[in-house]
């Protein structure tokens, strides 16, 4: 093979390890989309991970993120407070804020195929409201849920309220070494707030929460606690 058609030793590794390089990114993709709950094993089913239904939310932004489940060819349209917003894909995940209303809201998504339709609907509340005492001493972290040695299920809800004169730059919870969530804008320049939710595995977890100051001082509290099956 001669011109155009010579393929190199160095070509074909380029070409091979460029096609390593796409496919460790689709694969990386992949994973960050994938919702962090089971989807439900029944077909013609609608799982929703997040929100978590009846559940205040202290965030800046609110996740729909979830799973559609139908074998049968099908469209599905999403609602929230009864207004049309998207087509959500089988597999959904997007984000809403609406800036701490502190009212009641509904998702619904609705599934159509040749058997009819079926829906499910979650509700939940944005709120900047604190969630627990703030701290009454300065440069303080008060992460007061859940408590040390809790035996609960999942999903766990993790809240705190950081306050610092010297101002705090955001919240953020980890479990296992692994970062979870990070709040930035819940609250006032010196006082920042978290009110979440995060999915665990059955089993003792250990988890951190963590104060950044403007200064770039941490505030770390831990606490330990097992995970159990639900009912």
């Amino acid at each position: 093979m001669t011109g155009a058609h010579l393929l190199t030793r160095s070509s074909i590794l380029c070409l091979i390890t460029t096609m390593a390089i796409v496919a460790a990114l689709a694969s990386v993709a992949t994973a960050q989309t994938q919702p962090p709950c089971k989807a439900l094993s029944q077909d013609r089913t609608i799982t929703w991970c997040y929100p978590i239904d009846d559940a205040t939310v202290g965030a800046s932004d609110v996740l729909d993120w979830g799973w559609i489940t139908d074998s049968l060819p099908h469209t599905a349209k999403q609602y929230l407070d009864g207004q049309y917003e998207t087509s959500p894909p089988d597999i959904f995940n997007g984000a809403l804020g609406i800036n701490y209303d502190d009212k009641i809201h509904t998702w619904t998504i609705v599934v159509t195929d040749s058997l009819g339709t079926f829906q499910k609907s979650v509700s939940f509340r944005q709120s900047g409201q604190l969630p627990c005492a703030a701290p009454s001493s300065d440069h303080s972290l008060n992460f007061c849920v859940p408590l040390n040695g809790e035996v609960t299920t999942s999903p766990l809800r993790v809240a705190a309220v950081g306050r610092s004169s010297t101002g705090v730059s955001y919240l953020q919870v980890w479990a296992d070494g692994v970062k979870y969530w990070t709040e930035h804008d819940a609250g006032t320049a010196d006082q920042k707030l978290m009110n979440n939710y995060i999915y665990l595995a059955n089993g003792t977890h250990h988890v951190t929460m963590i104060e950044k100051e403007s200064d770039g001082t941490s505030i770390k509290k831990t606490v330990n606690i097992t995970i159990v099956a639900q009912p």
